[in-house]
């Protein structure tokens, strides 16, 4: 179910509308507002894609955002500018962009920007250390788990949550014995990752021991 349902069986123009106001309850910012406009624009079509990449440089924040999302959702637009267009929002001074133009590379299978994307494991932003390591994870499954693993041991939790979600995600057992440390995390989102991560993976192991006893 929609969280804008006053936005459905809206044509383009209404959507244009609604993506150039502000947000309706008074804020002038708010990216799932505008992240969901923006997806519906999209899908109008070739007109509603053409306005998108037209706002790339008049857009706000959220707008921006937004737009990142709706192009790169998968399965991303085919677009000949889009990969150049994230590579340059890398060096975007907002940390949130940087974050979403790693995520966006992750949605169009970019393997190929590995050497621009993994520097920033070492970003001052915790969103953006978090956004490589889901690049990592997902692109390059066999050599992520030390990545990640190392990744435990970052100050903010949310980098650590990605970690262990990630960890889990790939399913890697000889990981539970370094997650089973942050069931005693400070932050609690972390211990709830852990504890859903260990109990995933554990049944995994147990699942691969019984397939491997029968034989």
């Amino acid at each position: 179910m929609s969280l804008y349902p006053e936005l459905d069986n809206l044509d383009l123009t209404q959507l244009i509308n609604c993506f150039h106001k502000t947000f309706p309850n008074g804020e002038s910012d708010n990216f799932a507002y505008f992240g969901e406009v923006a997806l519906r624009i999209r899908q109008q079509g070739k007109a509603g894609i053409d306005f998108l990449f037209e706002e790339l440089d008049l857009a706000n924040l959220d707008r921006l955002r937004g737009i990142i999302l709706a192009l790169t959702f998968p399965p991303p637009v085919e677009h000949p500018s889009l990969r150049d267009i994230l590579l340059s929002y890398l060096h975007d001074r907002r940390p949130s962009i940087v974050a979403d133009a790693v995520d966006g590379m992750r949605f169009l299978g970019a393997t190929d920007t590995a050497d621009a994307v993994l520097p920033l494991s070492t970003h001052p932003d915790p969103y953006v250390r978090g956004s490589v390591l889901r690049f990592v994870s997902h692109l390059f499954p066999l050599s992520a788990p030390p990545i990640l693993l190392k990744a435990l041991q970052d100050p903010h939790y949310i980098v650590r949550e990605n970690a262990i979600d990630e960890l889990d995600d790939l399913g890697a057992i000889e990981a539970i014995n370094y997650i089973r440390p942050f069931l005693s995390d400070p932050h609690p989102d972390v211990v709830q990752a852990a504890q859903t991560a260990i109990s995933n993976l554990e049944e995994l192991a147990s699942d691969k021991l019984t397939l491997s006893s029968n034989s």
